[in-house]
């Protein structure tokens, strides 16, 4: 009779406790539906004074850069990925800096610091040397085969090459790890802690403390965006934040020095998160802040750029994309970073293109096959294969089909 009494007893509390479960589930899962609020268009009143404050207190995105290198020695430039005209900005950006700020140093999340050494060397020969360039990003990253970004290399070499002799040069920094998926996913947990800790948001604040804050001089970073913020945590999971970002290392030790700045480009959806998981595939990206800058640019016409401070901004909130994530209420626009540039609208974004001479020789692919898992590794064997396995052209699909989001304000 005891046991019987105890067994009922377990089985309602183990009842109780799914429940619980179930409930506490549901109520995460409705706090995150965001199924109070609907996009709306601006009115046309709105819309005009937005203009006109952006009129009034914008510039256009390259004076805007070059300003904030008056008050800050770390200017950060946060991009998605693979957008050609983020990196035709960027790629432009390098010598107006240098003409109206002496901007000496710019570093980017897509070399390895490995390999510092031969990137001074490019950057400052007498000719350009492509093949080695590409050498650089292919052993820092096997599979970011782009033109633009191997561009910078040669607007850097470009711009030395005009800088009289005795006159500082352009210093190129390369800020990260050698990408190694062999290690990063090893069967042995030591070797992927090790991996994680020389990770690219490890790496980057010691190289910029002793190259640029210690000796009190100023770079612009190019970086992914979630490497980049400062004040803003993405989320994660459950209300867990992603914390230690190069970004946020940075801006706890200097906050005074360093400056964020996103490039918009459209944002991952609110359940991104559950899309990865289950790996689906069919599925929107959104338009950042409910649209409003998209909106204003349909209005404009033209590249602006404006401080997330501004007031009639700031309090501005996304709801709808994977940054908001885990709130109730939305993420205001002066939480989420410093400043933001708007080039384009993104019906007309174009992706990056592929560097055909990416692997030429079999010399080369033995080398990538080094760092790739075995299972794969084993059974590539020219570099047709290799660059096959990369399917740089899959990337450009999936870019150009995120970019296509209805502009809901033209129903």
């Amino acid at each position: 009779v005891n046991m019987k009494k105890l067994i009922k007893k377990l089985l309602k509390a183990l009842l109780w406790f799914s429940v619980s479960v179930l409930g506490i589930i549901l109520l995460y899962i409705l706090f995150n539906l965001n199924i109070f609020h609907s996009l709306k268009p601006l009115t046309p009143g709105n819309r005009n004074k937005l203009v006109t404050a952006i009129l009034k207190d914008s510039t256009d995105p390259f004076r805007y850069i070059a300003d904030k290198f008056d008050t800050h020695a770390v200017v950060f430039l946060g991009e998605l990925h693979k957008r050609k005209q983020d990196l035709l900005f960027f790629n432009n950006l390098i010598p107006y800096l240098y003409r109206e700020k002496k901007i000496t140093i710019i570093g980017w999340e897509f070399g390895a610091a490995e390999y510092q050494q031969e990137a001074d060397s490019v950057v400052t020969a007498f000719e350009f040397d492509r093949k080695k360039a590409i050498a650089i990003m292919r052993k820092s990253m096997y599979a970011w085969c782009y033109e633009e970004y191997l561009a910078i290399f040669n607007t850097i070499w470009q711009l030395n090459k005009s800088i009289p002799a005795g006159m500082e040069k352009i210093r190129f920094l390369q800020l990260n790890k050698p990408y190694n998926p062999r290690r990063l996913y090893s069967s042995d947990p030591g070797i992927r802690q090790e991996v994680a800790k020389r990770n690219f948001d490890n790496t980057l604040p010691g190289i910029v403390e002793k190259e640029v804050i210690q000796p009190n001089k100023k770079i612009l970073i190019y970086c992914g965006l979630h490497h980049s913020l400062t004040k803003f945590q993405t989320p994660k999971f459950l209300f867990i934040k992603d914390k230690g970002r190069a970004g946020q290392q940075l801006f706890e030790k200097y906050p005074e020095k360093v400056f964020q700045c996103c490039l918009l480009s459209p944002f991952p959806p609110r359940w991104f998160i559950y899309n990865e998981l289950t790996e689906k595939e069919n599925y929107s990206y959104v338009f950042p802040f409910e649209g409003v800058f998209n909106q204003l640019y349909d209005t404009l016409k033209t590249p602006f750029a404006l401080n997330s401070s501004n007031p009639l901004f700031a309090e501005m909130k996304d709801h709808n994309s994977f940054y908001a994530f885990d709130t109730w209420g939305g993420i205001k626009l002066r939480n989420f970073c410093d400043g933001i540039i708007m080039l384009e609208s993104f019906d007309k974004t174009e992706p990056v293109s592929l560097i055909r001479d990416w692997v030429t020789s079999q010399e080369e692919t033995e080398e990538v096959k080094k760092i790739l898992p075995e299972t794969v590794s084993k059974n590539i064997k020219s570099p047709a294969e290799l660059m096959q396995y990369i399917s740089p052209e899959n990337n450009f699909r999936e870019l150009q089909a995120l970019h296509q989001i209805k502009k809901f304000w033209e129903e």
